[in-house]
């Protein structure tokens, strides 16, 4: 049985007591008024008011255990909350042709997190689960199939900086993985362990993250399952990534940027977020811009110019 529920069980029954206890003490105190000792009746009459003023205390713990626990059980249940934007373009146009897909296609991206543990080793962290799926939806084909989903669970730890006045406010450090749920020659997945930073300046949000990818052995041949399904993922994907937030008014302005620094071989991708207002009930209006590569991970090697418009509710 659960301790809490242990304690509630001990109470009542105390409670109980305390009330039979207060109503033989009262009895013994109208005995003795009867009897004219006036002495031991109020000396009984007091011992009956104050084990009722207990018993009253002690309901009231009750009361208030009880609510905690119903609370507990809530936030154990419910306390799955929004991670990244949870958003659907219900237009996203790409402007570079690719010759298996419509350039029109829907978009949409699902994500939330879940506490763990709290206060993991001692320095007031959070240990959290999260999970992001983002799904590509040719609604411009006769079948409308779904070209690409790509699924990303994970598990990161946030740890709040020691110095509340620092512009550094809290750091995460991860392990994600990534991949398409596809097999054969379409199959892509990789694993990475990050670290993150969060910094803000004058309401600005900056939030520069490195990544290192867990090596995979290499492929016996192309049908090999268990091999890299994409080896060179990092020359376009690069090493990491920055993202700034920029609030404004009731709009927010997100920019992510993203290179492999390579001189000679220069890849990389821009994302830039809007989102602004649009009813009521946390339903807010979603422009979205992307360049360059890896927007998916069948396309990591693949270049795309993209805009869409839908919601969020989120952000």
């Amino acid at each position: 049985m659960n301790i809490k529920k242990v304690i509630i069980l001990f109470l009542l029954l105390s409670a109980t007591s305390f009330a039979m206890d207060a109503e033989q003490a009262y009895k013994q105190a109208y005995y003795f008024e009867k009897q004219g000792n006036m002495k031991k009746a109020l000396f009984w009459y007091k011992k009956s008011a104050k084990i009722s003023l207990q018993k009253n205390k002690l309901c009231k713990l009750c009361n208030i255990l009880k609510e905690k626990i119903a609370l507990h059980k809530q936030k154990m249940v419910l306390n799955i909350l929004p991670y990244k934007t949870n958003y659907i373009l219900l237009g996203s146009y790409d402007a570079v042709k690719h010759e298996d897909r419509k350039r029109f296609e829907t978009k949409f991206q699902i994500s939330f997190k879940k506490e763990l543990f709290t206060n993991v080793f001692g320095f007031k962290n959070q240990l959290y689960f999260g999970y992001t799926q983002k799904s590509f939806w040719q609604i411009a084909e006769k079948s409308s199939p779904f070209r690409e989903t790509n699924y990303a669970p994970e598990f990161f730890l946030s740890i709040p900086y020691k110095d509340s006045n620092s512009i550094i406010k809290k750091y995460k450090i991860g392990l994600l993985h990534q991949s398409n749920g596809r097999s054969g020659l379409l199959s892509r997945s990789w694993n990475r362990i990050y670290l993150q930073g969060f910094l803000i300046y004058k309401h600005i949000e900056i939030i520069p993250r490195i990544w290192y990818r867990i090596p995979e052995r290499k492929k016996r041949n192309i049908y090999d399952a268990g091999g890299d399904d994409n080896p060179d993922i990092l020359k376009y994907l690069g090493y990491g990534d920055l993202r700034i937030v920029i609030p404004y008014d009731k709009n927010i302005f997100s920019f992510t940027l993203r290179n492999n620094f390579r001189i000679n071989d220069d890849k990389g991708a821009v994302l830039f977020d809007w989102s602004f207002p649009l009813l009521k009930n946390n339903i807010f209006g979603y422009i979205q811009i992307f360049s360059g590569y890896g927007e998916s991970l069948i396309d990591y090697n693949k270049r795309n110019n993209k805009i869409g418009i839908g919601f969020s509710i989120s952000r």
